[in-house]
């Protein structure tokens, strides 16, 4: 009788071992999402306004970052209102102030890596939604990088599909 009790023990401790490091990756995910000032619609900018990924992201064609749009660029549209989105007159309520967005970057490189929008968007003739999914679906902003897509197999990968040399020095510092 005492070796079963031990069986049932030890499988007690185990479960909760396991229910414990499920609950850790849990946490961790949700710790790894951010929360953006704005619930940025980006289908409704795209479909309904037809604007194009530069017109708020002017500088991905021709330099090495895209740019979060500064507030200048949303007040270009919506210094009066042209609608009744809560989320839009936070957007008036920046634009009123002078204030910047702020905005949480979560598509980032590590350090060591250098990557050019030029060279892979206007060089390379590479669409937005290759790296950052299907943007102009989004009714919501991002809370987390598209399924951890900036990494180097995925970069690797690309760059084989496509008959790219994949030369260290060209993206590493």
């Amino acid at each position: 009788m005492g070796a079963i009790r031990m069986k049932g023990i030890v499988r007690i401790g185990i479960g909760i071992v396991a229910l414990l490091l499920i609950g850790g990756l849990v946490s961790r995910a949700l710790e790894s999402r951010v929360q953006q000032p704005i619930q940025f619609n980006h289908n409704l900018h795209v479909e309904k306004n037809g604007l194009s990924c530069d017109t708020c992201h002017q500088y991905y064609a021709e330099y090495q970052l895209a740019g979060i749009p500064k507030i200048e660029v949303c007040a270009t549209c919506h210094v009066a209102p042209m609608g009744q989105s809560p989320e839009e007159a936070k957007v008036r309520s920046y634009v009123e102030k002078g204030k910047e967005i702020p905005w949480v970057k979560i598509h980032n490189v590590p350090d060591h890596v250098y990557f050019s929008h030029r060279r892979h968007v206007t060089l390379g003739k590479v669409d937005c939604q290759i790296c950052h999914g299907k943007v102009k679906e989004r009714k919501t902003p991002f809370e987390k990088p598209v399924v951890n897509i900036i990494s180097m197999d995925f970069c690797i990968n690309c760059h084989k599909q496509r008959k790219v040399p994949n030369d260290c020095a060209a993206c590493h510092k």
